[in-house]
């Protein structure tokens, strides 16, 4: 199993290799056809995904010979997804576009190896699910795959349609989304430095903060690391004792104004 690339391309079977069903809209797909190379589109569908998705198929080799390949993105890459009815594609999922498996492999189970594959580089994205649409007919020479194979490998119907009905395989689980929700509580309850002006800044980090670009100050990252937030959050902490305090030291000194005499009153007796 590599993955689809560039050099990798013209590896995958010539109808697929001059097919933009899926990379560009119906009507630019139809004039591309009409005036323009298909393959070419498809070459620069496949460079600006890889750039700024990342990794979008993996073609599977039996020996030195092609035995199938699958493609994937998220849907904001591939015009075609708000084409059908039985859409959009949901926010958290990522889109199984189509999956082809040459006829001498069929039913060796290469099919559900290329969705696993799909779906264990989705899940090391953090991606919650797959989409797909599926063909509920079985059209001969479809650019979809039949939604009865998603259904044999985990895939639900989320949205049904006569013919294209919308499947989802979950990645991860209900339970580690409300792990993740929680902890995501957790970091909203912590000091937001970047509300702090620049006196208060001055005053926990003890050097001017004039000048200073923001991606200076704790907790933004330079260079790949995370600043160490903990000591101003130490500091604030601190801080809020202080102020808590401060009233009270205030009446000692004032003195209570009563002449009782109390542990702490500043007024003689």
């Amino acid at each position: 199993m590599v993955n689809l690339t560039l050099d990798s391309l013209e590896a995958i079977p010539g109808r697929c290799r001059a097919c933009v069903f899926w990379e560009l809209s119906p009507l630019c797909a139809e004039a591309a056809r009409d005036v323009g190379e298909p393959a070419l589109e498809k070459e620069a569908w496949l460079s600006h995904t890889l750039l700024e998705w990342g990794g979008c198929g993996r073609i599977a080799y039996e020996g030195d010979s092609v035995a199938g390949y699958v493609t994937y993105a998220s849907p904001k890459f591939v015009p075609r997804s708000v084409e059908f009815p039985s859409g959009p594609v949901s926010p958290d999922a990522a889109l199984l576009m189509t999956a082809y498996v040459e006829p001498a492999y069929a039913g060796t189970g290469l099919g559900r190896q290329l969705v696993q594959t799909v779906a264990a580089d989705a899940a090391r994205r953090g991606i919650y699910a797959i989409e797909t649409f599926g063909d509920a007919r079985g059209e001969a020479g479809a650019c979809l795959v039949p939604a009865d194979f998603y259904r044999s490998v985990g895939f639900k119907t989320v949205r049904s349609d006569p013919r294209y009905p919308r499947l989802r395989l979950e990645l991860r689980s209900a339970l580690d989304r409300s792990v993740e929700a929680e902890e995501s509580r957790e970091l909203s309850d912590s000091v937001e430095w970047f509300k702090l002006d620049d006196t208060e800044l001055e005053q926990f980090f003890g050097e001017p903060t004039t000048g200073r670009n923001r991606i200076d100050r704790p907790g933004n990252q330079r260079g790949g690391d995370l600043f160490d937030r903990a000591p101003l959050d130490r500091a604030l902490r601190d801080r809020a004792l202080r102020d808590r305090a401060v009233p009270d030291r205030a009446a000692a000194s004032r003195g209570c104004g009563v002449a009782c005499g109390a542990s702490g009153c500043g007024r003689p007796r």
